[in-house]
């Protein structure tokens, strides 16, 4: 606990390290493994964002979230293009030198898309952490390989990095809620559904857009209508756009990547005018 501590601000640590100690201890008292994870993780991304003032109370730590759920989703096709492109490669492994580094690669990959689909369906910060790391191994490998480097890294896998940095920085009170169907059975359909989607397109051909447009389709589905209830002013949709046009440039599919969010956006408008009108729980962006 102790090292957790230390990664929050001085200042802040001498004013609330006890309290945040006596919450953790409480929170972690005979509890598993994974629990306790989950506890260190949420202390290490609160310390994160208490350094780079990312509060829920600010405007910068609003757009976060409201870009959260879109990052999620561009993650998760990226990781489904970054597995495909992993099978491809294995299936001609008599002609490749560093398999290896292939594997590493695409293993990052599979955890990440695991990450996505637990984030979206209910287990945000333990899924959000699993993209974030999986993205940064597959970086490394990346970057460490030979014929490859930094600067190929920095432009293949650098966007889809920055987005699950964005999902990992949201504020825990502004996070997508769980929904009833955020269900164990519902987490298995949902990965399910991810493998079909992303193995198929490795090993038959399919039309241009369906590769990347059904795992958009399929992300928007499970973010749900919360997922638009914060897109209220233009700066809010131009940067929850932005994960998409980044990793759509990447995996060459611009087109199949927006358009899910471009029909999406006229709803978004209509969540947002009668959240106005209602009065909404949080500040306006």
């Amino acid at each position: 606990m102790t090292n957790l501590l230390k990664l929050y601000p001085a200042s802040y640590r001498r004013e609330f390290g006890d309290e945040i100690a006596d919450a953790y201890r409480e929170a972690t008292d005979g509890a598993s493994g994974t629990a306790r994870m989950r506890e260190a993780a949420d202390i290490a991304g609160h310390a994160l964002r208490m350094r780079l003032g990312l509060g829920s109370a600010g405007r910068t730590g609003r757009l976060l979230a409201a870009v959260a759920p879109f990052a999620v989703i561009a993650v998760g096709v990226y990781t489904m293009f970054l597995t495909r492109l992993t099978i491809s490669a294995l299936r001609i492994t008599d002609r490749m030198d560093d398999i290896g580094s292939v594997v590493l690669t695409g293993a990052g990959g599979v955890a990440a898309l695991v990450g996505v689909v637990l984030a979206l369906t209910g287990r945000w910060a333990v899924g959000t952490w699993t993209a974030l790391a999986g993205l940064t191994a597959s970086f490394a490998v990346q970057a460490l390989r030979p014929g490859l480097g930094l600067e190929f890294a920095v432009f293949f896998s650098g966007p889809a990095f920055l987005s699950a940095l964005v999902a990992v920085l949201c504020p825990p009170d502004l996070r997508p809620m769980p929904r009833p169907r955020a269900s164990k059975a519902g987490v298995v359909a949902a990965l399910a559904g991810a493998a079909v989607l992303t193995v198929a397109p490795a090993l038959w051909s399919l039309p241009h857009p369906l590769p990347t447009l059904l795992p958009s389709l399929a992300g928007l589905l499970l973010a749900g209508r919360q997922a638009f209830t914060r897109l209220r002013t233009a700066p809010a949709v131009l940067l929850a756009s932005l994960p998409f046009a980044a990793v759509g440039i990447i995996v060459g599919a611009l087109d199949a990547l927006l358009l899910p969010l471009v029909l999406a956006l006229p709803f978004a408008a209509v969540v947002g005018v009668r959240n106005r009108r209602r009065g909404p729980a949080t500040p306006s962006m």
